[in-house]
Formats: structure tokens, C-alpha cells, sequence
């Protein structure tokens, strides 16, 4: 293997790690009467945002169907207002379209760091602020100005909820709590994807689907 090789297979290899390292599997727990491989799945993500609940919704649906199970996304059924007003209706609404089973994504907590670097050391000029009219020799008001540049950065930590129900019992069967880094500059959608793959795969490790 030439050096050139080397280098860009390393480079890719580094990328592919840098894509996936936002999000993690904090936590994971399976009641004992989730026996057999869930489905079909009906899924729903707690957002308000419209745009956004149909993207988490899509992205689960299209990886369930990957990975071997039925599922189908709920924004063109319901409403979070409508579901919230009566969940005994929505839960058989949900099972006259097929689904037995319901993975509900929420947003559990979000903390922010922000942060401020000055690189160097410390620069100050003198500014006029302003005209005295008493005194000569406080005509001229000056202040000092930090000449400094000042570097800022947003990190938070986002902490979803996934869990699955049973339609019929209503009782939690799985659940997985995970935390995703986002930086100023990680793109929001593309981390999307790693996300809800990361859940989707902590499920069938756990048996829940196939």
C-alpha cells in the first residue's frame, strides 16, 4: 500500500469517525414482556416544528424498513394538538392503520456551554469618548479599547428519549436515552441520519426488532 494510499484511506477513515462521534447511547432498558420483534411500528416525534417532525418521522420509518420491520411515520395522521386532546382516540386511530406498536422520539434535555477565547497578549488604544467644555485639561475624554480579537463558540448537548409502546397495554416495552454534541458549525441535518441510525441499531442489538 503506497503512502498516498495510506493517507487518503486514513483521512476517509477519520471522517467517518468525525460523522458518527456526535451522538451516543447513554442509556438503554427492556421490559421483560418485550418478547418478540416489535411491528408494525407506527412512529412519532414529539416537535412542534412541523419540518422537523417529518424528517425524524421519515428518517426512522426509512431505517425500520431497512432493517427488516413495518413502520410508517404519524404527522399525516395526527396532530400532536389532536393526540394530546385524546390519546385513547389516537391510539386506535394508530391501530385501524395496522400498528400494533409505537416509538415516540422527545427531546428529555438540552444544555449550552458557550465560550470565549482572546488569543495574545493584551492590546489597548486610546479613544476619544466625548468633549469637556469646563476645564483645559479635560476637554479631550479618552477611554481605552481592547484592540484584541475575541473567538466564541456554542457547544450543546441535546438528550433524546426514544421509546417503544405497546398500542393495546399502553405500557413502555423499550427505551433508549441518547446525547448528541452539536458544535456552531456541525450541520444539523446531516446529523440526522448517524442519530436515529444509532438508535435503530441499539434496537436490534436488543432483540426488539429484527
Amino acid at each position: 500500500m503506497g503512502p498516498k494510499f495510506r493517507y487518503l484511506a486514513a483521512s476517509v477513515l477519520l471522517a467517518l469517525l468525525c460523522s458518527c462521534a456526535a451522538t451516543s447511547i447513554n442509556q438503554t432498558w427492556k421490559s421483560p414482556d418485550c418478547k418478540e420483534p416489535a411491528g408494525p411500528i407506527a412512529v412519532l416525534c414529539i416537535e412542534q416544528r412541523g419540518m422537523l417532525r417529518q424528517a425524524f418521522e421519515n428518517r426512522f420509518v426509512t431505517q425500520l424498513r431497512n432493517a427488516g420491520s413495518q413502520a410508517f411515520f404519524t404527522y399525516d395522521l395526527l396532530s400532536l394538538e389532536q393526540i394530546q386532546s385524546n390519546k385513547l382516540a389516537a391510539a386506535e386511530r394508530l391501530r385501524t392503520n395496522g400498528a400494533t406498536d409505537l416509538l415516540i422520539l422527545r427531546v428529555v434535555d438540552i444544555s449550552q456551554l458557550n465560550t470565549e477565547v482572546r488569543p495574545g497578549g493584551e492590546r489597548y488604544v486610546g479613544v476619544i469618548t466625548g468633549v469637556e467644555s469646563g476645564i483645559w485639561y479635560d476637554y479631550y475624554s479618552l477611554a481605552f479599547m481592547n484592540m484584541n480579537p475575541t473567538y466564541g463558540s456554542l457547544t450543546q448537548k441535546i438528550f433524546l428519549e426514544t421509546s417503544l409502546f405497546d398500542l393495546s397495554s399502553a405500557k413502555r416495552l423499550y427505551s433508549v436515552l441518547t446525547k448528541t454534541v452539536l458544535k456552531e458549525n456541525t450541520d444539523r441535518v446531516a446529523e440526522m441520519d448517524p442519530l436515529v441510525k444509532s438508535i435503530v441499531d441499539a434496537m436490534r442489538k436488543d432483540g426488539v426488532i429484527r
